[in-house]
């Protein structure tokens, strides 16, 4: 299956679009996401559903990342640990768009087929 994630990205209402197993039924543990965040936007939240665990890389630009109240910031290439059952808030420190991906898998083995 080939498609073009950005094109899917910047369509979505939700400003994110995740290629996995609910899309591409082969894909068993993985996940690949395409996020974005407008020019100063503020308390987006993103993370792991239970099971779960993601890194983030951050394509360009700088943002605030909450985690339980500690804040970190990201710079372009860098990438954000977030573990099972953990939360975050974003914030674009940026005047413009920036793009980040979210990469994650299962920390226990389990299906999201029906």
């Amino acid at each position: 299956m080939k498609f073009n994630l950005k094109k899917k990205c910047d369509e979505a209402a939700d400003k994110e679009f995740f290629y996995g197993a609910k899309v591409n039924h082969d894909i068993k543990d993985a996940y690949l996401g395409l996020c974005f965040l407008d020019p100063n936007e503020s308390d987006r939240k993103a993370g792991p559903g239970k099971g779960h665990e993601e890194i983030l890389y951050l394509m360009e630009g700088q943002i605030e990342i909450d985690l339980d109240g500690e804040k970190t910031i990201l710079n372009s290439g860098e990438v954000y640990f977030i573990p099972d059952g953990h939360k975050i808030t974003l914030k674009n420190l940026a005047a413009n768009r920036v793009y980040f991906v979210i990469a994650g898998g299962h920390t226990k083995t389990h299906s999201h087929h029906h």
